[in-house]
């Protein structure tokens, strides 16, 4: 198992639905982990940080 294999894991025992992100070189790996494993975990992409902080931050809110 490779880090971004356990970081899925733990994200699915938390109940984790979405993981907002950035896709670059060297976080490939976290992003398709949770093909890989087919996981319950959709990744919603964004062009820059402040668009995933933004993302985020909705989405929690709307799910309370």
């Amino acid at each position: 198992m490779i880090g971004a294999q356990a970081v899925v894991e733990m994200l699915l025992a938390f109940g984790v639905e979405y993981i907002f992100g950035v896709p670059g070189d060297t976080s490939f790996p976290l992003y398709d982990a949770p093909c890989q494993a087919s996981a319950r975990i959709r990744h919603v992409p964004a062009r820059d940080e402040r668009s995933v902080a933004f993302m985020a931050d909705t989405c929690a809110r709307l799910a309370r």
